[in-house]
Formats: C-alpha cells, sequence, structure tokens
C-alpha cells in the first residue's frame, strides 16, 4: 500500500468476488500481518482477512499475491492502532511442484480421520495441521527451507499427509 492508501507494486484494485463489500469489525490484526495497522475483519464473507486502510472508511484486502489484486470493503468505525502477533502465518504459500495456497478465512472445510485440519487452500490438496500440536505448527519453520503437510480433505480414508517445501511465502508489510 502506497502512503496515501492506494495500491503500489503492480497491484490494482479490482472488483471484489463477494457480494459482501461492508465490513463491521476491524479490531484485530491480520494474522499474516509482520508491520502495524494490517487488519482482519469480518465477516469473513468479506475476504477480509488481510486488509489496509485505504480511503477514509474504507480498506484494500488482498486477494492472492498472484493476480496481484485488491478489492475494497467499507468500514463504518475508527480503525484502532493493531500490532501484528508474535508469530504471523503467511497470507499465501507457493510450494515445490508449483501449488499456490492462500490461508484459511472461514468457511466450513471437510475433516479427515486422522485429526488433520485444512489451514490453507491448495486447490486439490490442503496444507494441513494437527491441532493437538499446538498454535503455531502448520509450518515447520525449523530448517533454512520451511516444509508443510498437505493431503486432501474430505475424504475420512484419506492417505497420509505428504512433505512439501515452502518456495516462496507472503506476508503482509507496510511501505
Amino acid at each position: 500500500m502506497g502512503p496515501g492508501g492506494q495500491p503500489i507494486n503492480g497491484y490494482v484494485e479490482a472488483p471484489s468476488r463477494s457480494n459482501v463489500t461492508t465490513v463491521d469489525d476491524c479490531t484485530t490484526p491480520s494474522p499474516s500481518a509482520i508491520a502495524d495497522n494490517v487488519y482482519y475483519c469480518s465477516p469473513t464473507a468479506a475476504g477480509a482477512g488481510t486488509c489496509w486502510p485505504s480511503t477514509p472508511g474504507s480498506l484494500l484486502c488482498v486477494d492472492n499475491p498472484w493476480d496481484k489484486r485488491l478489492h475494497r470493503v467499507t468500514y463504518g468505525g475508527a480503525l484502532p492502532p493493531v500490532h501484528p502477533t508474535a508469530s504471523p502465518d503467511p497470507f499465501a504459500l507457493l510450494l515445490d511442484g508449483g501449488a499456490r495456497c492462500l490461508f484459511r478465512n472461514g468457511g466450513a472445510w471437510g475433516g479427515r480421520a486422522d485429526g488433520y485440519i485444512g489451514v490453507y487452500d491448495c486447490g486439490d490438496v490442503a496444507v494441513l495441521w494437527l491441532p493437538s500440536q499446538g498454535a503455531g505448527t502448520c509450518i515447520d519453520r525449523s530448517a533454512a527451507v520451511w516444509t508443510v503437510k498437505v493431503g486432501q480433505l474430505g475424504a475420512q480414508t484419506a492417505s497420509p499427509p505428504q512433505t512439501r517445501a515452502v518456495t516462496s511465502a507472503w506476508f503482509a508489510g507496510a511501505v
């Protein structure tokens, strides 16, 4: 985002893919924020998980880093200052093999018999997380090359998760 709340670095404003363009709660930081005042807004149907203040009464929210689209949502309240969490999660991942994955922002997702749940949507598969391992364990950041577990959702007899390398990760910063 530019200093005047306009898209920069090749990003463009485009019509929202949702019919929900008004948000009513922008009081928490985006889980992908690495800078102050990057917001997560409700409802999830607005696709407003990673948003920056724009013109008065509106924010621009990223759709994904590949098509470089932002969509505008309106907000009637004053935006409080927010600060990034200690361990932010990228809003998008590119995996070895080319899979493009977007951070989950609400919605109903299928489950698995082994207890894994989906955290990133990668099209045919999802990046998986096992809740019993605790928060912040979806991406293994213990080595120079980060890795994730991927697998299918919805099939109770799904194959065991496969390990994939993260080749790129996108966080939400400021200019």
